[in-house]
């Protein structure tokens, strides 16, 4: 899948994230602050590797910069047919705003269409309010508020 966009101040392009792309992701990442670096992220980009069940999509920009990403991915439960989840979206603090987010969802859209998935599901924390309204505007609607759980398991 590569697609071709235009944001206010120049061109953008959208493509399958690659090995090389690990640096640029974890630089990304931060910006939501989820810290990581490229020795880190690298094995976690082969560990999603399997184009049927995950996407990893990046948006550059004219230069070759990755300016955004985008992870989805296959979720089967026992509870419902399975269907894609967006698992992470960034686009460069200084890029936000400009339809690169709205081209990363449209790839995933398409990828989950791609095997034969009907649904798209996201979730972003409350606190986010300019996300609430991004996947608003993208036609997404709110299914229900939880909470998360985590336990740390000592090592």
């Amino acid at each position: 899948m590569k697609a071709e966009g235009t944001v206010g101040d120049g061109a953008f392009s959208l493509r399958p994230a690659a090995p090389e792309d690990a640096a640029e992701i974890a630089r990304l990442s931060c910006q939501l602050g989820y810290p990581s670096d490229a020795a880190q992220m690298a094995p976690r980009l082969r560990a999603l590797s399997d184009p049927e069940a995950h996407g990893l999509f990046v948006a550059s920009d004219e230069a070759g910069r990755v300016i955004g990403w985008l992870h989805v991915s296959v979720e089967r439960t026992v509870e419902s047919d399975a269907f894609a989840e967006i698992r992470g979206l960034v686009v460069d603090e200084a890029r936000r705003g400009r339809g690169i987010g709205g081209g990363l969802v449209r790839s995933a859209v398409a990828w989950a269409r791609q095997r034969g998935l009907t649904m798209v599901r996201v979730r972003s924390n409350v606190t986010r309010e300019r996300t609430r309204e991004f996947y608003l505007r993208l036609g997404f609607s709110v299914r229900k508020t939880q909470a998360v759980f985590d336990l740390d398991i000592p090592v």
